[in-house]
C-alpha cells in the first residue's frame, strides 16, 4: 500500500506539466515546531480518532440519505461535507502513508458508492436529481440558495484524491460516472453550468479545477468541452456583457467590488478564489496565455484592494475593499483558498511574491483560525475584541462547519510548500519554520523556531554536489548565511552544496515596522441597521458580535496602525500581559511619523506562558520642548493571543 501511495503521486505532479517547478512529494516534508504540533494535533482529533470515524463521518455521510438539502424550503449545503471530510483523509493517507487509514476510506467510498450512487452516475444529497437552480424570476430568488453541482463538485473532487492516494479504481470510476452524469443531464435539460447553482453560477462553475483533475485522469472530450465553456463564458470581449463576466474583469482595472450589480450578494470571496484556482488550472492544462494572466491579474486585485489586516483576502466573506475597514474581518475559508491561489500562482510562475503572501497568511489568519487542540476552527477571525467567532455547526448539521471541515488542507498545503525542485535541478527550500524535508537527492532538517526566533538552521545531506536556492522574504534586504551577507536576486540567494552533510547558519533579521491604515479616519457603524447588508457596515455591526455578545460596542470607529516583525503581525491581548484598556482603548501611532519602534524578547513566566513569541514593545518619539515620549507594550504574535475561545480573552491588532 505505501509503494502505491508513493507511485501515485509521483505520477499526479508528473501530469501538471505547466509548472516551473515540481515540490516535494506528498509526505516528504514534515511539519515540526509549534505549527507542526498544531497540525498533528488536528489529524489526531480530525482524521484518526474513533469520533472523527465515528459521528463525524456518519453524519456526512448520512446527508445522502435524508435528503435535507433539498427538503428545508431553502436549500443547503450539506452536499460538501462528504468530499471536505474525505479530501482531508485523502490529504492525511498522502501525508502519513498510513495503510491501515487507506484501507478505511477505501472501504467506506466503496459503501457510499454502492449505496447512494444512482446506476446512471447522479451520486448527491439532492433527492430531487434536475434541481440545480432556484427559479431565477422568484421575487426572494437571492433568499434561496442551490449548491447541488456545488456539493457534487467536492464529492467528485474527493473520489479523485482517494484514488491518487490508494489507487482504488473504483473511486476514479465513481467520479468520472458523476461528470457523465451530469454533463448529460445538463444537455437533457438544456441548461449550461453557467446558469445553475448561486452566486450567478459562479459556485457551480468552480468545478473547473476538479474537472481538469478528472480529466488529467480520464481524458475524455467532452470534460475538456465542458472546462472551455466555463472559460469561455466568463470571457465575453464584445457585445453585451454577461453579470458574471470574471476573466475579463480580472484582466480590467476596476477593482473587484465594481464588477458585480449586487456586491454584497455575488462578490463572494471563497467561490471566487475556488474559480480562480481552476482558471489557474486551466492554464496548467492547456497553456493558454489568458487564463494565465487573468489568474495573476486577479491576485493582483486582491492584493491590492482586498488584503486584511490578519493578512488574509476578504471582508467577512466577501471582497468589498478589504483595506478600507478598520474591523477586519476574514472567514477561514477564504484564508484557506488565498492560500491554494497563491500556491497555484507560485507553482506556475516560481515567483517568490506568492510564498510571502502563503507564509504571511499561515502564521496569521491561518493558524489563529484553528483551535489550540486542532479539533475546530473559527468562522470569522478577526482584527480585535474578545475571541474571534467560532464556527457553528450550520445548515442542519451538528458536526460540521464549512471552515474547521476544510481546514487541514491548508496544512497539507503548506507542508507541500515548504521545499521543491526548480527545472535545473537546484533544491529550493521556501518556507523556514522546523521541518524535515526529503528531495530527490537530498535530505534537509530545518531547525530553530523561525519566525519567532531570527536565527535558525538548515542541515542538508546531499547525494552528490548540486545547488541550493534559499527564498529571501520581500521584508528582508538579505539573508545572512553562516555569518556572511548575501543579497537576493528574484527573492532567492543561491549557493553550491557539495556531497555529504553540511549545516547552514541562517539569519533573516525582523526589526519591526509600522504599516498604516488605509482604512478611512472613521467608520459609519451606528446608521446602518444589523441586518443591512446592502452595506458593509451592516456586516461590521452584526458579525462583529454575533455569537459574541461581550464583543457589543467593541467595533473600532477610528483607523489605527499595525506593527509587523518579519511575517508575523503583532498583537496586544490578555495572554502576553497586556492591560484589557491598553488592547482595546489607545491613541494610535496611525500616520504619525517620528516614532521609532524596538522590540525585547520577553523572559518566560506565568504571563506569557501560553504564547509563542512574546516581546516588549518600546515606541520612542521626541516631543518638542518635552524631550523623548516613551512607551512599553507587551506583545506577542496574533496567532497565539488570539485563538482562545474565552470571553474575557481581549486581543488587538492595532496600534
Amino acid at each position: 500500500m505505501k509503494k502505491t501511495i508513493v507511485m501515485l503521486s509521483a505520477l499526479s505532479c508528473a501530469a501538471l506539466f505547466g509548472d516551473v517547478l515540481t515540490p516535494a512529494a506528498p509526505g516528504d516534508v514534515k511539519v515540526l515546531g509549534r505549527p507542526g504540533e498544531l497540525f498533528q494535533a488536528s489529524l489526531n482529533c480530525r482524521v484518526f480518532s474513533e469520533y472523527a470515524q465515528g459521528p463525524v463521518y456518519d453524519e456526512a455521510e448520512n446527508a445522502f440519505a435524508t435528503h435535507w438539502d433539498d427538503s428545508n424550503g431553502r436549500t443547503g449545503w450539506q452536499n460538501e461535507y462528504w468530499g471536505k471530510t474525505m479530501l482531508c483523509y485523502a490529504g492525511a493517507v498522502r501525508y502519513t502513508r498510513d495503510a491501515k487509514l487507506a484501507a478505511w476510506c477505501v472501504k467506506k467510498a466503496h459503501h457510499l458508492i454502492d449505496t447512494y450512487q444512482h446506476p446512471d452516475g447522479y451520486l448527491s444529497t439532492y433527492g430531487n436529481q434536475d434541481l440545480l437552480r432556484k427559479n431565477p424570476d422568484s421575487p426572494d430568488y437571492e433568499k434561496h440558495w442551490c449548491f447541488n453541482i456545488w456539493g457534487q463538485k467536492y464529492t467528485m473532487w474527493a473520489l479523485i484524491e482517494l484514488y491518487r492516494a490508494t489507487g482504488d479504481k473504483k473511486c476514479l470510476k465513481a467520479a468520472e460516472k458523476m461528470m457523465d452524469q451530469l454533463i448529460s443531464q445538463m444537455k437533457r435539460l438544456n441548461v449550461t453550468i453557467d446558469k445553475t447553482g448561486s452566486w450567478a453560477g459562479i459556485s457551480s462553475m468552480s468545478i473547473l479545477r476538479p474537472l481538469i483533475e478528472l480529466y488529467i485522469e480520464v481524458p475524455k472530450p467532452e470534460y475538456k468541452a465542458l472546462a472551455d465553456h466555463i472559460v469561455k463564458v466568463t470571457d465575453v470581449r464584445e457585445g453585451n456583457k454577461p453579470d458574471v463576466n470574471l476573466i475579463y474583469d480580472a484582466l480590467s482595472d476596476r477593482p473587484v467590488v465594481s464588477w458585480f450589480h449586487k456586491p454584497m450578494f455575488l462578490s463572494k470571496a471563497y467561490e471566487l478564489q475556488s474559480f480562480f484556482e481552476g482558471v489557474a488550472a486551466y492554464h496548467r492544462l492547456t497553456g493558454d496565455a489568458r487564463t494565465l494572466a487573468a489568474a495573476e491579474a486577479f491576485w493582483e486585485h486582491l492584493f491590492r484592494e482586498e488584503l486584511n489586516p490578519m493578512r488574509s483576502a476578504s471582508y467577512f466573506d466577501h471582497f468589498l475593499y478589504a483595506k478600507h475597514h478598520v474591523n477586519g474581518m476574514t472567514e477561514l475559508c477564504d484564508v484557506t483558498h488565498w492560500i491554494r491561489l497563491n500556491r497555484e500562482l507560485w507553482k506556475l510562475t516560481g515567483e517568490t511574491k506568492y510564498l510571502d503572501c502563503i507564509e504571511e497568511a499561515f502564521y496569521n489568519a491561518f493558524l489563529a483560525g484553528v483551535t489550540p487542540d486542532g479539533a475546530w476552527g473559527a468562522h470569522i477571525i478577526r482584527s480585535h475584541g474578545t475571541r474571534h467567532l467560532t464556527a457553528p455547526a450550520q445548515t442542519g448539521m451538528k458536526l460540521h462547519q464549512c471552515c474547521p471541515d476544510n481546514m487541514l488542507r491548508t496544512f497539507y498545503d503548506w507542508a507541500d510548500t515548504v521545499a521543491d525542485v526548480a527545472k535545473n535541478g537546484a533544491w529550493e527550500v521556501n518556507l523556514y519554520s522546523d521541518a524535515d524535508i526529503v528531495l530527490p537527492g537530498a535530505r534537509m532538517e530545518l531547525r530553530g523556531n523561525y519566525p519567532v526566533s531570527e536565527t535558525f538552521r538548515l542541515r542538508v545531506a546531499a547525494e552528490k554536489g548540486g545547488k541550493l536556492r534559499l527564498r529571501v522574504p520581500y521584508w528582508a534586504s538579505e539573508m545572512t548565511v553562516d555569518g556572511k551577507s548575501l543579497k537576493p536576486a528574484a527573492g532567492r540567494i543561491e549557493m553550491p552544496v557539495a556531497a555529504g552533510e553540511r549545516t547552514f547558519d541562517l539569519v533573516l533579521k525582523m526589526p519591526p515596522r509600522e504599516i498604516d491604515s488605509e482604512a478611512p479616519d472613521s467608520e459609519d457603524i451606528d446608521t446602518v441597521t444589523e441586518l443591512d447588508t446592502m452595506k458593509p457596515e451592516g456586516y461590521t455591526k452584526r458579525f462583529m458580535s454575533w455569537y459574541t455578545p461581550e464583543m457589543k460596542g467593541l467595533e473600532r470607529r477610528t483607523a489605527a496602525a499595525q506593527i509587523m516583525r518579519g511575517p508575523l503581525v503583532l498583537a496586544k491581548g490578555r495572554a502576553v500581559g497586556t492591560s484589557r484598556t491598553e488592547t482595546l482603548e489607545f491613541n494610535t501611532i496611525n500616520k504619525q511619523p517620528g516614532w521609532k519602534l524596538s522590540l525585547v524578547p520577553q523572559k518566560r513566566s506565568a504571563k506569557n506562558a501560553g504564547v509563542w513569541g512574546a516581546w516588549d514593545l518600546t515606541l520612542e518619539k521626541e516631543v518638542k520642548g518635552k524631550g523623548p515620549e516613551t512607551k512599553t507594550i507587551p506583545v506577542a504574535d496574533y496567532w497565539s493571543v488570539s485563538c482562545m475561545d474565552d470571553p474575557e480573552n481581549w486581543f488587538s491588532l492595532w496600534f
